[in-house]
């Protein structure tokens, strides 16, 4: 067929929208270079400022903590409210008030940070009088559920997406607050397995959380899912050193369900595969080293004792080689092709 006709058929279809200046692209494999010069311009301004506002914000913490400290013993307990719940509310203030300018829009990011973390401490000094040892599980409680409720509060007003990181934190130390105040008042004996797999429980719902986030399209999906998937399978993976009667962390004797012997070989299975279905880098990178690690603890468990441990470990380095680079190549054609 002659160029000049398929250029202008090309031409008529693209005046006539049968086709868009985007599906040629696609199909010559290039971008709109000058529309983008604009965009990546603004994200590196915005970068670098943001860059110098979080460091000026942590020197004004460091700065705030050091005096703080040094007059710490001398302060009356109402000036140690005022500089740490005072000071916190002080920037949270400025921080709503910035939400509402353009140009120092993203300062307010810090400030909210400081506030935070500023509040967090600043209850704690509020409360002191109050706290004893018998109800310290109360105020424990109580701090991470009403930074929980303002932020959350403020987060639905401002709509902001940087609370969503805030009420994760809150609602994660609330969670653990929770759970140890109801094992503490009981009379049944928790060990470390109730722990792990309270973290299990806390990786699961970021999963799902993440998930709810990508369907959305907010950002930070990427944070629950790595933090997730990294819960699971660190809790899951201490379950199964702890099985067995080798067991290197227990002492011969064995502190897990021996259930936990199957399930983690199963859920890092189900993690690897999930990386490529769900085109997860996170799944695939803690996936690997998990798998690395597992691989490492059976040849401990099983060969430690015997004269082919070092030939074992040779072996297993090979493999650890293998596993790195099919790591890589699985993320090249089946993770990041799939994201262009």
């Amino acid at each position: 067929m002659d160029k000049e006709k398929i250029l202008n058929e090309l031409k008529w279809a693209l005046g006539n929208g049968l086709v868009s200046k985007t599906e040629v692209s696609n199909i010559t494999g290039e971008t709109n270079t000058t529309a983008n010069i604009p965009s990546t311009s603004v994200v590196r301004r915005l970068g670098i400022s943001e860059i110098f506002y979080l460091i000026g914000g942590i020197i004004v913490l460091i700065g705030l903590i050091i005096l703080v400290a040094q007059n710490w013993v001398t302060m009356s307990y109402g000036v140690k409210v005022l500089t740490t719940l005072g000071v916190g509310i002080a920037f949270f203030v400025g921080a709503v008030a910035l939400t509402q300018t353009k140009v120092l829009g993203k300062l307010n990011d810090i400030f909210f940070v400081l506030s935070a973390i500023l509040m967090a401490i600043g209850y704690f000094v509020t409360f002191e009088r109050f706290i004893k040892p018998t109800n310290i599980n109360v105020f424990l409680i109580l701090v991470p559920f009403l930074l929980l409720l303002q932020f959350g509060i403020t987060q639905f007003i401002t709509k902001k997406n940087v609370f969503t990181l805030f009420n994760a934190v809150f609602g994660t130390w609330l969670f653990f607050s929770l759970t140890n105040t109801m094992i503490s008042n009981s009379n049944n004996n928790f060990g470390i397995n109730f722990h792990l797999y309270r973290v299990i429980l806390v990786g699961i719902s970021y999963l799902f959380f993440g998930y709810y986030l990508q369907m959305k399209q907010r950002p930070f999906t990427s944070y629950f899912d790595g933090f997730g998937v990294l819960g699971i399978l660190g809790a899951s993976f201490a379950l199964n050193i702890m099985t067995g009667t080798r067991s290197f962390l227990s002492g011969g004797a064995p502190q897990a369900p021996a259930i936990w012997s199957v399930l983690f070989p199963l859920i890092l299975i189900a993690v690897l595969f999930g990386s490529v279905y769900l085109k997860k880098t996170s799944f695939l990178t803690f996936g690997t080293l998990f798998l690395v690690a597992y691989l490492i603890r059976i040849t401990a468990q099983y060969f430690s004792d015997i004269t082919g441990w070092p030939i074992a470990l040779i072996f297993m380095g090979i493999v650890v080689m293998g596993l790195g680079y099919l790591a890589i190549y699985v993320n090249k054609k089946y993770i990041k092709s799939s994201m262009v």
